[in-house]
């Protein structure tokens, strides 16, 4: 299928993705798959995988993508501390919180 570079999605999509690119410190590689997700017409708050969030939420294209290719944990929620740290469960392709992972 071939996006619709004239429709007001597509639009959107653009301007996320400028905001992420200014905003989201990331690979070179990383910066290169976001676009390429995005200029196919994808949302950047959508990922190929189907993984979610403990909460049951779609992640973000760049969090997917970081799990898929080499992060264990989102790296993204350092600041929470390690009492908040949730895990990534393989199975379900999700995370979920220390006291349901074990």
């Amino acid at each position: 299928m071939r996006a619709d570079k004239d429709s007001i999605d597509y639009q959107v999509n653009l301007a996320a993705l400028q905001e992420m690119e200014e905003a989201v410190p990331m690979t070179l590689r990383e910066r290169r798959c976001l676009r390429k997700w995005v200029l196919k017409g994808n949302e950047i708050e959508s990922n190929p995988w189907n993984y979610m969030d403990s909460d049951g939420m779609p992640l973000n294209y760049l969090q997917a993508f970081r799990i898929r290719f080499g992060y264990s944990s989102g790296p993204w929620d350092y600041w929470k501390g390690s009492d908040t740290e949730l895990l990534w469960d393989e199975q379900r392709h999700c995370f979920l919180s220390k006291d349901e992972f074990f």
